[in-house]
């Protein structure tokens, strides 16, 4: 299984909530690392919050975290305006995927 499959499964146990996680490598590998979302599902503007634990718990492994990402349940893969700020802000790549499309975006970040 790839990881992007391995993600998408992921994803889809997630919903109907957002799923997240990262992209990581180890020894040449690379896999998911999936995450749990913490955000409050009171705020309409805030879909997704990796959980810093998982963060931790992916670099403890001695994984190197290559990008985030996240899905969108509904509607399409295209980044919305906090996905780009984000991804800017936090200088990783992301990926999302549309679970409704069954679509991949791949948001470069400036380095």
């Amino acid at each position: 299984m790839t990881w992007k499959e391995d993600a998408k499964k992921h994803f889809i146990d997630c919903k109907p909530s957002e799923g997240c996680g990262f992209l990581a490598e180890k020894e040449g590998d690379e896999f998911f690392y999936p995450c749990k979302n913490i955000v409050s599902h009171l705020d309409d503007e805030i879909t997704f919050a990796i959980d810093p634990l998982d963060y931790a718990a992916c670099e403890d492994s001695g994984a190197e975290i290559l990008a985030v990402i996240h899905s969108h349940v509904e509607g399409s893969a295209d980044p919305s305006e906090a996905d780009i700020k984000n991804c800017k802000l936090y200088m990783t790549d992301w990926y999302i995927y549309s679970i409704q499309d069954n679509d991949w975006h791949y948001e470069e970040t400036d380095k």
